[in-house]
């Protein structure tokens, strides 16, 4: 999945705050588990990403994109920081659209975050990466930012400004 890709680069495993993010290493229990609890078949990139490390801040180096943290599976689901507690934070409390999968988080505080956009799933069986940003609560607006979670890395990895096209406006 992630061929040439050096992912010793993308995580942030000194400071005291990238840290708090990263959990033990994550079992097929612990992802069936968190499927069940999102609804959502968490795709082979992420598991992989995932069994790489189970989550964590991503490095002060790559400083031009938005992404500050990949959620991992915590040991139990209300795991502070964890996937399956963020996915209750992002859709219950800051009423996101439930489209797939909140796992990146960004600078913007909880006003903006990266999904695997489960609607529409791509024929290497991945799913889309987009923006979601409900900034404005009556205008949330969805970007399309890449074609799956490894093109989408090796944007994050090359540090530079992340193009994004307007996929669609949902009013709530």
């Amino acid at each position: 999945m992630f061929e040439g890709i050096d992912l010793t680069k993308l995580f942030d495993t000194d400071s005291n705050y990238g840290k708090r993010y990263i959990f033990p290493p994550v079992t097929d229990a612990l992802i069936r588990r968190a499927e069940e609890k999102l609804g959502y078949r968490i795709p082979a990139s992420y598991r992989a990403l995932l069994r790489f490390q189970n989550g964590g801040t991503v490095s002060d180096a790559l400083d031009e994109s938005w992404l500050t943290a990949i959620y991992g599976i915590g040991p139990e689901p209300d795991t502070e920081h964890g996937l399956e507690e963020m996915f209750d934070n992002w859709r219950d409390e800051w009423e996101y659209p439930d489209i797939g999968i909140p796992f990146g988080e960004t600078q913007s505080g909880g006003h903006d975050m990266y999904y695997m956009d489960c609607r529409e799933i791509g024929a290497d069986g991945e799913p889309p990466i987009v923006r979601v940003d409900v900034e404005d609560m009556d205008d949330i607006r969805i970007y399309s930012v890449a074609e799956n979670l490894p093109a989408f890395i090796r944007l994050i990895l090359a540090n530079e400004e992340i193009e994004e096209t307007l996929l669609e406006e949902l009013e709530s």
